[in-house]
């Protein structure tokens, strides 16, 4: 019969014993093992099956009984010095000891003389001795740097709200970017009245309000702004309190806006739910101009979607350039 892989035919006149008596120890050794691996059997337990893969040479030198010993000692040392409250072992040399001798010697020598009698009495010498022999205290090593000062801003948004509206009202042309991130305590009637300002404002390149606590009425102001401002490219309105109504109102201003590149308004207490991300991709199929949106779509299906409209806005803008360019030329 025609074996099944025609390219195996040539091991057919192989002997086996041959190759096997032409085999090494060490590599019938081997071979034992992988077939153990491929066949093990079946009466040896699951854990024993695999082979061992420790056999190595030792990279360096290793004791244990040296290493049980130090460890036996060392545990030795400090149980005594927890024990007995060891103090510091002095280190007494010969010569540190000639001199001790040699002082000895001058106090008994100065025994001998009388002293001469001072105007303190014995109490005064015996306070003395004891303001001597009590020890110094030592103030604790602080280990850790002392806290920094309180910030009195806790936001960390060095901002001056009243000052950023009113050159928004002034439509300041040095004012390009209006930056409200993590401001706690500023109120929800203030940024509907920055939505309200930048209507008409001609200069500002990119708002974010992103954690401010903004609510459906901002973002109702923000698409009201959306459909009548012509300067602003990026939009964040991340981590709000925005619900589907307040998302779908900034949507449906899109399809109007010729300059909004990026829109960010995920991570709201609120989720939007599948209606609102298929009726929200519908909307966008009108917009040409967005190339970044900062949402996280739960359905599969309109997250496809969406990644297919960024991708065209992103083909025709590399287009424009491109033309554009060769205009030029």
């Amino acid at each position: 019969d025609a074996l099944p892989y025609p390219e195996l035919s040539k091991y057919e006149d192989i002997d086996e014993d041959e190759l096997l008596a032409s085999l090494s120890a060490e590599e019938l050794a081997e071979l034992e093992k992988e077939l153990s691996d491929i066949d093990p059997d079946s009466n040896v337990p699951i854990g024993l099956r695999q082979r061992d893969q420790t056999d190595k040479t030792p990279t360096g030198t290793f004791s244990r009984e040296a290493l049980m010993k130090y460890w036996e000692n060392e545990t030795r040392r400090l149980l005594e010095d927890e024990l007995g409250g060891a103090s510091p072992k002095l280190v007494i040399t010969e010569e540190e000891e000639d001199e001790e001798e040699e002082e000895e010697e001058e106090h008994q020598d100065n025994k001998a003389k009388p002293e001469p009698l001072m105007n303190s009495g014995p109490m005064t010498s015996r306070v003395e001795n004891l303001t001597l022999l009590k020890p110094q205290r030592v103030e604790p090593m602080r280990l850790t740097p002392p806290p920094p000062p309180v910030d009195p801003n806790t936001s960390g948004n060095p901002i001056v709200v009243d000052d950023a509206l009113q050159r928004v009202l002034r439509n300041d042309p040095e004012l390009t970017e209006v930056n409200l991130n993590n401001i706690d305590d500023i109120s929800q009637e203030t940024l509907v009245r920055f939505a309200e300002a930048l209507r008409s404002n001609t200069h500002v390149r990119t708002f974010s309000l992103a954690n401010t606590r903004a609510d459906d009425p901002v973002a109702l102001a923000i698409a009201k702004m959306l459909k009548q401002n012509s300067s602003i490219i990026s939009l964040n309105i991340e981590s709000n309190y925005v619900s589907g109504k307040g998302v779908m109102a900034l949507v449906q201003a899109l399809p109007g806006n010729n300059t909004l590149t990026e829109l960010r308004f995920h991570n709201q207490r609120h989720m939007c739910g599948g209606q609102v991300e298929m009726e929200m991709v519908k909307i966008l199929r009108e917009n040409y101009t967005l190339i970044k949106l900062g949402y996280q779509f739960n359905l599969p299906g309109p997250r496809m979607s969406m990644t297919g409209i960024l991708t065209r806005n992103q083909d025709r803008q590399r287009q424009k350039r491109r033309a554009a360019g060769l205009q030029r030329q």
